[in-house]
């Protein structure tokens, strides 16, 4: 798909990957709905990138249907919907205790893509096209040992993809999963002195993922990767599952 002309609505696009798609997208002729839960970035983006916004958060199901109503009063149907919007939190090593942590993911990393189909998806399928394009994580390829929710709502997340592509796939509805690595932020970089060191060497700026976003939907591609990271775990899991839970396992304190 062109994003020439396109209406897009982007969540989490306050700051980091997502401001980095508004802008480029925008670059690329499409009318940009800015959407997030800082209502300071919303309203930053949106002037500068000489649109709408409004903050919420999309991990409920009014907030997804206000975002959406606000880009059909502005633009007219939704041609992309973008969910961005992720949150990796602090470490959960050994800890599976905390209800309001996983219903928090949960409601993020899966629902907020489920309420957003439940929005978009009827009007598109009426037209006969529309793209769902969905932020997971690498992990959903591989295991973030110290994060419990965040690892099991991301692989949630990738099968809820899967699942929308299997169905909707011949009906005209596109649908691409992003399952990006480490990102060069400066928090990134501050854990990683070292130049020269692997993760900081393969991790990309926000700007270079908005351009390999493009390209992904100019392609309309389902799995997005920014890294061989995700795919080398995944096919070590297929070959060797055993072996491959022994590794995870020896990378945790005893």
């Amino acid at each position: 798909m062109n994003l020439a002309g396109k209406v897009v609505v982007i969540t989490g696009s306050g700051g980091g990957i997502g401001e980095a798609c508004a802008r480029r997208f925008t670059a690329e002729g499409a009318r940009v709905v800015v959407t997030d839960i800082d209502p300071v970035g919303v309203e930053r983006v949106s002037r500068e990138i000489g649109s709408v916004g409004l903050a919420g958060d999309i991990g409920v199901e009014a907030s997804v249907r206000a975002v959406a109503d606000l880009a059909r009063r502005t633009y007219g149907e939704i041609d992309v919907w973008f969910s961005n919007a992720g949150r990796s939190g602090p470490s959960q090593l050994g800890d599976i205790q905390d209800n309001a942590r996983w219903e928090a993911a949960w409601g993020l990393h899966v629902m907020s893509h489920v309420y957003a189909a439940r929005e978009v998806l009827p009007s598109m399928l009426a037209r006969g096209d529309g793209y769902l394009l969905q932020t997971s994580s690498v992990i959903a390829l591989a295991i973030e040992s110290d994060k419990a929710a965040y690892t099991v709502t991301k692989h949630a997340a990738l099968s809820l993809a899967e699942w929308l592509a299997v169905s909707y796939r011949r009906k005209g509805i596109k649908v691409s999963c992003f399952c990006p690595g480490p990102m060069a932020t400066p928090m990134l970089l501050a854990g990683y002195p070292d130049e020269n060191h692997p993760v900081r060497k393969r991790a990309l700026s926000p700007s270079q993922v908005a351009d390999l976003l493009v390209r992904a939907i100019d392609d309309e591609r389902f799995l997005i990767l920014d890294s061989p990271v995700g795919l080398d775990s995944w096919q070590s899991r297929i070959t060797d599952y055993e072996n491959w839970i022994d590794e995870q396992a020896a990378r945790l304190p005893g």
